[in-house]
């Protein structure tokens, strides 16, 4: 080896530990122009002798070229969800069930972590040399990107020398995120640039790593904290306390805020202390995350549903952010009720910038009383939907109440009260109520029962808190939403029919009914024409609208938009009564026999089919369809799950989530999103939290959704 050669092994190695100070010991010992020159130095020995270059030399941090999609890589071990715990008792249950299911009642002992909102990865690690970098993926498959991962400068290239040996193999498991002050940096680089900013330091750490490019991901200050460990082969370890430890000194990035709790009580302290200094902390977490200590406790504990038995995420309550009411505005839905929405200040909650927050109905109004220039407090509920908490009024001059419109914003019709009535058998003799029903039909049926002179019905109308358009059709938003709803994804299935491309179809006349749709194909010269068409989105919509036309009864059903006639309730009816034409022939007797179809729903459907409008818009739409009609002779045999209420959470891999609730339905289940007392099964995919904590306290059997083929298959297996 000549003494040039002997420089470019020291200088790599010079490079590797001034990048250990400077990105994951924060304490760099020399200057930037100094770290510069070293860069510079190595540069030009392998610009001499390319023949030298190794992956792993810091010069090859961003790859050559950009990839041109990323290869899947399937995980040497599993990386698992948590469930979650969102209070005290959740985390004490928790506990007590470890215990119980170890037969002790010793003491365990915690790691404890903040929970990082960014971007799981795992590093595989041969004989110290990083050889690649995977998403998470489905946890079980992941996305191969490595040319990306080696841009992070955190991450180690070669894995620094320490007195404990390297494993042949090493799965590292850790987070990909990036600190506040670099998130805010980069987002007004990108409004100086007239580039599109991010919403959140997770989504930006997300989208950075999925870049085709290598060279753009290196543009963003990406960091990488490591949180756990999956296959290792040549190294044994004890427990999580020691794996960190042995991580540090391998030159792997650990955060520093990590924490052994040697009982459940400092487990609930570290949470209050943590949540206490959250927003001094430099980088966004949405939680703490609990795991047993011990290797071997973990081991005897298991999974279940994806998630550790051993592990358990405590997540923060939803924040709150206080913002400004710009406006309130009432919108019409494709149902015409009219839901109060207010305008807000833009404010950021929990990293999503919320300008809009719907105020429900009349009832929500007259409670929150939210004025324009009042202050209001907003939270993401399920750190999703944004939901106004409470309204701080505005000290002077503040602004009348809203009242609700007396017409319709979109097409100036009569607003009327949706009104839902209760029906009362009066006995008018003694002036007394006898019995009261929700419908009259209930009512005349219990009348006919009597035969007694005396009674008679009285209607009482039930305060709503729902207004309602009378203009039908001649309502803009109404028709709009209706075609909307008929081409969606669940009903009719048709691509390419969004929102703009549907309202300009609309305004030139060439939809004004369902039937419509179908006949499209005979103005394709003059479809070509029109703004956002062209020969090839023109044969791509003819396409999407031919394969639309063969469809499941079911499917044509909710499709028509029958107010309150959703997915489930659509399946009953084509299982039950087995054609369109059947259904459009049966009686309100006829409807109420119907699962889950009670006198209120019976009436909307009976009322659907005796209007004059949608009769005949009907008779122009069924020639143009190919209808798949159930075999409700088979049907009524042997079915599978008749009765059952079957329960879904979590993210399911092995097919879509509609597809698995279609699956079930056509097996007789009835799906529902909730868990109750009532549910039979829940079916647990990744990320299943508090759902599948209350499946378990209610005793609910729960199948892991990757054993969803065999329960089909035979759920006898699972009781």
């Amino acid at each position: 080896m000549n003494k040039l050669n002997e420089r470019y092994i020291q200088i790599q190695k010079i490079i590797r530990s001034h990048d250990y100070k400077y990105y994951i010991l924060d304490d760099p010992s020399i200057t930037d122009h100094e770290y510069d020159e070293l860069l510079k130095e190595l540069n030009q020995i392998e610009s001499e002798h390319p023949d030298w270059i190794t992956s792993e030399s810091p010069s090859q941090r961003v790859g050559i070229k950009p990839e041109q999609d990323f290869a899947t890589f399937k995980h040497f071990q599993q990386m698992l969800s948590l469930a979650n715990a969102f209070n005290e008792e959740d985390l004490k249950n928790f506990h007590d069930r470890i215990l119980k299911n170890l037969g002790t009642n010793e003491q365990i002992e915690y790691f404890c972590e903040p929970k990082m909102d960014g971007a799981a990865v795992s590093l595989i690690y041969e004989k110290g040399i990083l050889t690649k970098g995977v998403t998470r993926g489905d946890g079980t498959i992941g996305e191969d990107i490595t040319s990306n991962i080696r841009t992070v400068r955190s991450i180690p290239l070669i894995l620094k020398d320490s007195d404990i040996p390297f494993p042949d193999l090493l799965e590292v498991r850790g987070e990909i995120f990036i600190k506040k002050p670099d998130f805010d940096t980069l987002n007004l680089k990108a409004q100086k640039n007239d580039e599109k900013v991010f919403a959140n330091p997770r989504n930006a750490a997300a989208g950075s790593l999925r870049q085709l490019d290598p060279a753009v991901t290196s543009l963003r200050p990406l960091a990488f904290y490591a949180h756990g460990i999956g296959l290792c082969k040549g190294k044994e370890f004890v427990n999580l306390q020691e794996i960190f430890s042995v991580f540090s000194s391998w030159g792997l990035p650990i955060n520093n805020l990590n924490k052994l709790a040697t009982s459940i009580d400092e487990c609930f302290q570290y949470f209050k202390d943590i949540a206490s200094s959250r927003s001094a902390i430099s980088f966004e977490i949405d939680g703490v995350v609990f795991k047993v200590n011990e290797l071997s406790i973990q081991k005897q504990l298991g999974e279940i549903a994806r998630s550790p038995r051993w592990a358990i995420a405590h997540k923060f309550p939803a924040e709150e952010a206080h913002t400004e009411i710009e406006n309130i505005d009432f919108q019409v839905g494709r149902t015409g009720i009219l839901t109060p929405v207010a305008k807000l200040k833009t404010v950021n909650v929990g990293g999503v910038n919320v300008s809009n927050c719907t105020l429900h109905n009349l009832d929500e109004l007259k409670r929150l009383d939210p004025r324009v220039g009042d202050g209001a407090v907003i939270k993401r509920a399920g750190d999703v939907i944004p939901k106004m908490v409470r309204v701080i009024p505005k000290k002077k001059n503040r602004a009348n109440a809203v009242e609700a419109p007396q017409k319709c914003p979109s097409c100036f019709s009569d607003v009327v009260f949706n009104y839902q009535s209760e029906w009362t058998i009066m006995d008018t003799d003694k002036s007394k109520p006898v019995k009261k029903f929700a419908s009259i039909y209930e009512a005349q049926k219990y009348l006919e029962k009597t035969h007694s002179p005396d009674f008679n019905i009285m209607e009482e109308r039930l305060e709503t808190p729902f207004i309602k358009c009378s203009g039908g059709n001649r309502c803009p938003e109404i028709f709009q939403g209706k075609f909307t709803h008929f081409v969606s994804r669940k009903a009719m299935d048709i691509d390419g029919l969004g929102q703009e491309i549907l309202s300009a179809l609309i305004n030139n006349d060439y939809i004004k009914d369902f039937a419509d749709i179908y006949v499209l194909q005979e103005h394709r010269e003059e479809l070509e024409q029109m703004e956002r068409f062209g020969k090839k989105s023109v044969d791509n919509l003819v396409q999407s609208i031919a394969k639309s036309a063969s469809v499941e009864l079911y499917k044509l059903v909710f499709s028509l938009g029958i107010e309150e006639v959703g997915e489930t309730t659509a399946r009953n009816l084509a299982n039950t009564f087995g054609s369109m034409e059947a259904i459009q022939r049966s009686s309100f007797d006829d409807l109420i026999a119907v699962q889950d179809i009670g006198p209120r729903v019976a009436a909307k459907i009976t009322d659907y089919f005796c209007d004059a409008e949608n009769s005949a818009s009907l008779e122009k739409l069924l020639p143009c369809l190919t209808i798949i009609n159930p075999d409700i002779n088979t049907m009524k045999e042997g079915i599978k799950f008749s009765g059952l209420q079957i329960a879904i959470t979590g993210k399911i891999s092995l097919m879509s989530r509609d597809e698995l609730k279609n699956l079930l339905m056509s097996e007789g289940a009835k799906v529902t999103s909730s868990i109750s007392k009532n549910t039979d099964y829940l079916i647990a995919g990744e990320n299943a939290g508090s759902k599948l904590e209350k499946a378990k306290t209610l005793g609910v059997r729960i199948v892991d959704a990757d054993n969803i083929n065999t329960f089909v298959d035979d759920p006898k297996k699972f009781f």
